[in-house]
């Protein structure tokens, strides 16, 4: 039965002109809740006809002023980069801005980017914390003002939609600037813990070779041993309790226009 109403709503869709490359993640992202919640999907999101029809009108409107025409060509710019979460929002929005639209986020949690060179369109982007279980619902909230999801990683959703939504034919995009140099944004958050791992790996091997040339080499061995696995433990329950402090402080930041 809920195979039947996805097909009818991928059908719907595809009849009311939304690309293909907008159904599929949308589809699946809300087969996916449904398979999860055991929710019958005309009880969770309407009847199939209604939701494509809203769907369809809001993205409609999204694009309108803009001639954004048809699905970006298939000789389109590519680009994949990556940031962490202190700064991905902001560097979204400025390359969105530059007309670079996010398709989606790989399993290394990488922004794989297009940008049409003809006509490209400026974008605009949100990030939100939002459970796995939650990411159907989340995106179905936001359908009405325009927003598609363009990828999830650990508890944050991302969205996208075309700056026109809310700027109209002033968010053409004229001359846009060329690639960016660089396709790697990380903060200190994220390079102090690996090199503070990486002078931990060079302590180690620095006193295997030292205990090994004084003799002492199976007792360092035998105390390496005991001092990996509690290391371990105890740097495993620093990792989770620092996932849920930053959980909790971007839900605490996230804030959009259309919230307040």
């Amino acid at each position: 039965m809920n195979e039947g109403y996805f097909t009818e709503l991928a059908d719907r869709l595809r009849g009311l002109g939304v690309a293909e490359d907008r159904i599929g993640p949308l589809v699946a992202e809300l087969s996916g809740y449904a398979a999860e919640s055991g929710a019958a999907p005309e009880d969770e999101f309407g009847p199939a006809a209604e939701f494509a029809a809203e769907f369809a009108e809001a993205a409609a409107q999204a694009r309108a002023g803009v001639g954004a025409g048809p699905a970006p060509a298939a000789d389109a710019e590519r680009w994949v980069w990556t940031a962490n979460a202190s700064v991905d929002q902001e560097m979204m929005n400025r390359f969105g801005a530059q007309g670079w639209e996010i398709e989606r986020v790989d399993h290394l949690g990488r922004f794989v980017s297009r940008r049409d060179p003809v006509s490209p369109l400026r974008w605009e982007y949100r990030r939100d914390v939002v459970g796995r279980r939650e990411r159907a619902r989340h995106a179905a909230a936001l359908a009405p003002e325009g927003w598609e999801p363009c990828g999830h990683w650990l508890f944050l959703a991302y969205s996208k939609r075309p700056l026109a939504a809310v700027a109209g034919p002033a968010a053409e995009l004229e001359d846009p600037p060329g690639r960016p140099a660089r396709s790697l944004y990380l903060t200190r958050a994220v390079w102090a813990p690996v090199a503070v791992l990486a002078a931990s790996l060079v302590l180690a091997g620095v006193l295997l070779a030292v205990a090994f040339t004084t003799g002492g080499g199976g007792s360092t061995v035998r105390g390496l041993l005991f001092g990996l696995p509690v290391g371990l433990v105890l740097g495993g329950a620093a990792a989770f309790a620092a996932l849920r402090r930053k959980r909790a402080e971007y839900a605490r930041a996230s804030c959009h226009p259309d919230d307040v």
